[in-house]
């Protein structure tokens, strides 16, 4: 297995970042070191204005198998190790989706189970192979998953959540794009191409615009309707006032 769980290529002719995770004869699962990595990597990227986009794809059969739990220490950990080597490592690369200025496209192909579901649900735009499956198995484990679960929130029905959390049922993608986990699903053999038409498309517009979309999309789910449509306004004019 590489000692490197991802690479990072820039592409200057489509203004675009691709992130892909390399491990694909382990199903590309990730120790908690991998993820604080691939977190910083996804800041870095976003907020180089070279950027207008971040793909983030795998190399092999499936997506991401999920993380790798962390080795048994002597002695039982307490909830504070837990929370700083456990649960802020994992918050932080959601946040990381979430909070970059630019949007976050996801490719997934095969299986994405547990936190690679999580991070699939966390990105902006999930492109789906039609072949792909996406579960959240930890309660197998007897492990409530309420990080995975804080990343469905805002895109998966509260009820679709409790079912995959509950059952440990695995669905389809397009059972997923239903849902909404997914943006778009595409059979196996054209979704390099789709996400090339995308990647294309994007890469064309001003960086301005693609940030004012993303920033819109995050902020006017907490407010009320009027607040939103303030905020709407205010947003397009700044941006059009730039291009």
């Amino acid at each position: 297995m590489t000692d490197n769980a991802f690479t990072t290529t820039f592409d200057s002719s489509r203004h675009a970042t691709t992130l892909t995770l390399i491990r694909g004869e382990s199903g590309n699962r990730l120790t908690g070191a991998d993820i604080s990595a691939i977190a910083a990597a996804i800041r870095d990227a976003s907020h180089d204005v070279r950027n207008k986009l971040l793909v983030l794809r795998a190399d092999g059969e499936h997506f991401c198998l999920g993380r790798i739990p962390d080795a048994k220490g002597a002695t039982r950990p307490t909830a504070l190790d837990l929370r700083d080597s456990v649960a802020s490592t994992i918050m932080a690369l959601y946040a990381a989706v979430r909070y970059a200025p630019i949007p976050v496209i996801c490719v997934a192909q095969g299986d994405a189970r547990g936190f690679g579901c999580a991070v699939a649900a966390q990105c902006d735009i999930t492109i789906a192979s039609r072949t792909a499956r996406f579960s959240l198995p930890e309660l197998d484990t007897t492990i409530p998953p309420t990080l995975a679960m804080s990343a469905l929130l805002h895109k998966v029905p509260p009820k679709i959540i409790a079912h995959l959390v509950y059952t440990r049922q695995t669905i389809s993608a397009d059972d997923a794009r239903h849902f909404g986990l997914v943006s778009q699903v595409s059979d196996p053999g054209e979704l390099t191409a789709d996400v090339d038409r995308i990647v294309d498309s994007l890469g064309e517009k001003p960086r301005a615009a693609l940030t004012t979309i993303k920033e819109y999309l995050w902020n006017a789910l907490h407010v009320d309707p009027v607040a939103s449509a303030q905020l709407a306004q205010n947003m397009i004019s700044v941006a059009m006032s730039s291009f």
